[in-house]
């Protein structure tokens, strides 16, 4: 179930993104915050009587009803959005939680997407405040663990941010979830993008790491530069070796997740709980990249998108 606590992000400046070029950033009241939650509640409640009278399963009925988020035990899960909704003050952000988990007991997860600076700023008490109103699993876009590369997508963070913001989380009690975008080093920085983003999440050792491979969206900084050819997007077999050195410097005990991202097809069956899957998961990766060798790269590179036609 989605809550929108906030509107758009409150950076909206990194050059890969697409979702927020537009800028704007709105903190909505807290009133207004809980009226929809009462409103998903009252959804929810005419579920269950349409259920009763048909004699059909609760889980069936919403699903019929395009209530994905609704099954037949009750609302399970919720995500605070938009962006970096951590970014309101804790106090107002603790009251929206602590009444989302009072309108719906049934919560075994709330999750949000949170900016790595945002945490960082965030003190301890903050953070466990926060997670004790009920919040439990923090999304944050690592991106990358490399200083220069960072600061050449003007993310907006340092990788010593981010480790110090990822060990807060861990230490407050919250699942972490950390993105780090595959091909983002281009051609001549894949390596160093590697290498040091295991590095950053060796020092958190968060319970997931999600694989986002990185393609230039249209209308960003980043499809301009490569357009001017500033920036070398890279190979698919290219961006299997950067994974597979990226994995191989892993010293974590976290869950590997690519499955969850469609442009993450390239890679087969690379998911798997680290340390004791790790030679799977790098089994895996070879067996990718000796299809993509074999195979030849693709015609049109498709991590560039429409990118391949303006450029041909």
């Amino acid at each position: 179930m989605l809550v929108r606590a906030t509107e758009g992000c409150p950076w909206h400046r990194c050059e890969f993104c697409s979702a927020f070029r537009q800028g704007g950033f709105r903190i909505r009241p807290v009133e207004e915050v809980k009226e929809d939650i009462l409103t998903a509640r009252r959804l929810v409640d005419d579920i269950y009587r349409w259920a009763e009278r048909s004699g059909h399963r609760v889980g069936q009925v919403a699903y019929l009803n395009g209530i994905l988020w609704l099954g037949d035990e009750g609302v399970s899960s919720a995500f605070i959005q938009d962006s970096d909704s951590m970014t309101m003050k804790t106090e107002p952000l603790a009251g929206i939680l602590e009444f989302l988990c009072e309108v719906f007991p049934t919560l075994e997860r709330v999750c949000t997407y949170a900016r790595a600076k945002t945490v960082y700023r965030k003190t301890l008490d903050d953070l466990r405040r926060l997670r004790q109103a009920g919040l439990s699993r923090l999304h944050i876009g690592l991106e990358s663990g490399d200083d220069w590369l960072l600061s050449y997508i003007n993310k907006g963070v340092t990788a010593e941010e981010q480790i110090e913001a990822g060990r807060k989380a861990v230490a407050a009690g919250y699942e972490v979830s950390e993105y780090v975008m595959p091909g983002l080093g281009g051609r001549e920085r894949w390596e160093q993008h590697a290498l040091n983003s295991a590095r950053v999440l060796n020092e958190i050792n968060p319970h997931f790491i999600r694989l986002r491979t990185f393609h230039p969206a249209p209308g960003t900084p980043m499809y301009d530069k490569a357009l001017r050819e500033e920036y070398h997007v890279q190979t698919v077999a290219g961006v299997l070796k950067e994974v597979r050195a990226f994995v191989e410097a892993l010293d974590v005990t976290s869950e590997l997740v690519t499955s969850d991202f469609a442009w993450n097809f390239y890679m087969g069956e690379v998911d798997g709980k680290l340390p004791e899957e790790k030679d799977r998961v790098l089994a895996a990766i070879d067996g990718a990249l000796c299809h993509w060798e074999t195979a030849g790269e693709p015609r049109r590179n498709p991590f560039a998108g429409r990118l391949n036609r303006e450029l041909s």
